[in-house]
């Protein structure tokens, strides 16, 4: 990992992004591909791919960018808002297919008798995909050059404020996620595809 602060924000965003789009791209790849019995499994995989995206982003409007200011501005709010729609119907639609609703905390899942599942549509979680990919790919880009390390040190944000900004979203990971990713097995699969996007595809 970088030292410097200002090579060390890019370097990790660029890491979130690979996920990111590894994530999607498997996503977009295999719907069409999966065994009626895998379904729902699936639509679970889809689940934790849209709620890390919705997380991630939440931290980057909450701890990341505010703490940048007044010496650095983005149009992150916007960019996040020209895609929010078309993840939170990929985020709905994958929920629809496991009849659940969501929890509390990001990731988690709470069944919903209530809720007719949705029958699963390979082609269905496809064509919400692309609806989400121009805008959501072009705020991945943007935001790499954003934070390019000159341009970061140049805006005159101190070294301080990273330490900050660390401290901030160390603290809320401990405080919402680390119980509720090792509770359970469903609950603990979005920190295997942090660490393995192929996770789910190896079985199919």
């Amino acid at each position: 990992m970088p030292r410097s602060h200002y090579v060390k924000a890019r370097w990790t965003m660029a890491g979130v992004h690979a996920f990111i789009t590894d994530s999607l791209q498997n996503i977009y790849q295999l719907a069409d591909k999966i065994p009626p019995h895998q379904e729902e499994e699936f639509a679970f995989f889809v689940f934790c791919a849209t709620q890390s995206i919705e997380h991630h982003h939440h931290l980057e409007e909450t701890y990341v960018f505010p703490n940048l200011e007044p010496e650095f501005k983005t149009d992150v709010l916007d960019e996040h808002a020209a895609f929010a729609k078309g993840l939170h119907d990929l985020d709905n639609y994958a929920m629809a297919v496991m009849g659940v609703s969501q929890g509390k905390k990001y990731g988690q899942t709470v069944p919903d008798p209530s809720k007719t599942k949705e029958p699963y549509d390979g082609q269905k979680i496809k064509r919400l995909l692309e609806t989400l990919a121009v805008p959501l790919f072009t705020h991945l880009q943007h935001e790499i050059g954003w934070l390019e390390p000159e341009k970061v040190r140049a805006s005159g944000v101190p070294l301080s404020r990273f330490d900050e900004i660390d401290a901030l979203i160390d603290q809320h990971i401990r405080n919402e996620l680390v119980g509720l990713l090792f509770s359970s097995f469903s609950l603990s699969l979005p920190l295997s595809l942090m660490i393995s996007p192929r996770v789910l595809t190896v079985s199919l």
